[in-house]
């Protein structure tokens, strides 16, 4: 099948939805598909192809990539795309780029399958009201377009379900859960001296029970809640740290809060970093951490669980978690900012052999070839459509 798959981001930019494309795309050449990726990018000044990859401009705006595609309607582009002759257009995105791609769907009469990544509440949570109101109806408007042009939807998690309802629309979710690459991500690729240099790089200490948060800094992601329990709960001499891998709206935000909280030598900012280096990045940490309410399946869990990371996870309204999350063997659910601190104080205090064999229970729950069985599920849904 020839599959065209558009997402306004995509590697090296890190966050759930660039990862979960490039498994995709990885899992579907590998089973002979063709695929090729549209996104944006503004380091690009006009369209440009590179190994089944088309890059359009993309200007900054104050959405959850921090950017989107300048101009969606460019013929040139448009015929390009449309001469691939797709049989099937896979949209990741209800910004510019997932317009462009109903829009290359209709002309080249391509089946369309939309995959739910996000929801439109809270994006804009550190607007003032009015604006907040206005920007929040235009991103509902965009998410129901998708739904309602989509020949099938998908996503990594059921909550989705709750999101679909929530818009009064009725599409039923095929769920297809996240896929890894284990040979990548895999922590025995680092010896002890690697460790040290990773963490060395990131201003993190040699001792130091760290736990790690990666994607993109929105305000859904409600780190607020971590910083705010390592100020109330963690001492300096617990000798725990928070690394915070990527960039986004709300990164200015949060290290100003570092400073009011006075726990800037606790926590380190990263950066954006390529998606190429997070097994590293994964390998040189102890726990991953997720602290959002109403969010998906993220791709960063499933590459910290196969580095041999457990994921500290927030209990959430409709105890989703319990379906993501196994509690007690590849990660701990925690209700509380004291909860979650004392999980952390737990495992900083464990010895070398058991950490050892946790790491290894962890990874063991990621099935070995999660990356081929997550396209093997997407072909059977093109196929069906």
């Amino acid at each position: 099948m020839r599959i065209l798959i558009f997402t306004e981001v995509f590697s090296p930019d890190v966050c759930g939805v660039s990862s979960y494309v490039d498994v995709l795309k990885k899992g579907l050449e590998n089973l002979s598909h063709t695929v090729l990726i549209v996104t944006s990018s503004t380091s690009v000044e006009k369209p440009y192809y590179n190994k089944g990859i088309v890059i359009c401009p993309a200007k900054k705006v104050n959405n959850k990539y921090g950017h989107e595609c300048k101009k969606i309607d460019d013929p040139d582009v448009l015929n390009f795309l449309c001469d691939f002759k797709p049989d099937v257009v896979h949209i990741h995105t209800d910004t510019k780029i997932g317009y462009m791609g109903l829009e290359v769907g209709d002309i080249a009469k391509a089946k369309i399958v939309y995959t739910i990544h996000d929801y439109f509440l809270d994006r804009f949570a550190n607007e003032n009201k009015f604006v907040w109101m206005i920007k929040t109806m235009f991103e509902k408007r965009h998410f129901i377009d998708m739904l309602d042009t989509a020949d099938e939807v998908t996503s990594s998690c059921i909550r989705a379900d709750i999101f679909i309802k929530r818009v009064k629309r009725k599409n039923k979710v095929q769920i297809v859960p996240c896929g890894v690459d284990k040979k990548i991500f895999d922590y025995k690729r680092f010896n002890n001296q690697d460790v040290k240099n990773i963490r060395k790089k990131y201003n993190l200490s040699s001792t130091s029970t760290v736990a790690v948060f990666a994607g993109s800094l929105s305000i859904e992601k409600n780190l607020e809640f971590v910083l705010s329990s390592f100020s109330n709960y963690i001492e300096k001499n617990d000798d725990i740290q928070f690394l915070i891998v990527g960039d986004g709206t709300e990164t200015e935000y949060l290290k100003n809060l570092c400073k009011k909280l006075n726990i800037e030598d606790m926590v380190s900012f990263a950066g954006t970093v390529p998606n190429a280096n997070m097994p590293e990045i994964y390998s040189a940490c102890d726990m991953y951490v997720c602290s959002y309410d109403d969010g998906l399946m993220s791709m960063s869990f499933g590459e910290a669980m196969s580095c041999g990371l457990p994921v500290l996870i927030k209990e959430d309204r409709e105890k989703i978690v319990y379906e993501m999350i196994q509690d007690g063997v590849n990660g701990f659910v925690y209700k509380s900012e004291e909860e979650f601190a004392n999980y952390l104080k737990m495992f900083s205090n464990l010895n070398p052999s058991k950490i050892s064999r946790i790491k290894s229970v962890v990874r063991n729950t990621i099935p070995q070839d999660s990356c081929t069985e997550m396209a093997k599920k997407y072909i059977d849904i093109y196929q069906n459509i």
